[in-house]
């Protein structure tokens, strides 16, 4: 991997990109699902409206039916093709340093928070129910060391091997903290009788 090939807006100089996701393909659709009856429904009344302005002998009545349709016609699709676009907009970057996720429009909001590696006490995979199972998507849920609620990224594509590699780049970022501060100590050194885990924590703390 060649350096800056995954460059992204806002890196800071001393992170790098280690991956990033978005949501699960069933976000995509569900402008189309949930636009579907809203479609038909415009549609009936249309022609219903359409039906009535033929009864009206009077041109002007006629062309502003013509001009309503086409606005209403245009909006919905316009509106329609903004959602499903938004979904590339929307995604989760994580560097070796911090979670970033991003939750961007085309020209609404342009809004993405930050959370530091360190803030991170544990993440938790959440994904009940039989279509969630089947089609493979969840929650991940972030627990911050702070008093903060913990943050909840929906509709995640394969949360378990999302999970299990933000854990990796977790643990990475805290063994390189460590070596930053002890530079001197042998490497794979351990106190006796103290985990892995407990020894990180605790450095984190110095």
């Amino acid at each position: 991997m060649e350096k800056g090939e995954h460059d992204f807006k806002g890196q800071l100089k001393y992170e790098h990109f280690q991956f990033f996701f978005r949501k699960h393909w069933v976000k995509f659709i569900q402008p189309i699902l949930f636009s579907a009856p809203v479609g038909l429904l415009i549609l009936v009344i249309l022609v219903f409206l359409g039906r009535l302005t033929m009864l009206v002998d009077h041109e002007l009545v006629r062309i502003i039916y013509i001009y309503f349709t086409l606005l209403i016609s245009v909006g919905f699709f316009l509106l329609t093709s903004l959602q499903m676009v938004n979904f590339y907009f929307n995604m989760v970057i994580v560097t070796d340093t911090r979670v970033i996720i991003v939750k961007k429009t085309c020209f609404m909001k342009n809004d993405s928070d930050a959370i530091d590696l360190t803030k991170i006490q544990d993440i938790a995979v959440e994904s009940h129910g039989i279509l969630r199972n089947y089609l493979r998507y969840g929650k991940l849920i972030i627990t911050l060391s702070t008093s903060a609620p913990p943050l909840v990224i929906s509709y995640v594509p394969d949360p378990h091997f999302y999970l299990e590699w933000s854990n990796r780049v977790k643990r990475e970022h805290i063994l390189k903290r460590r070596s930053d501060r002890m530079p001197n100590k042998a490497e794979g050194q351990k106190p006796v009788g103290t985990s892995d885990y407990l020894q990180d924590i605790k450095n984190l703390n110095l």
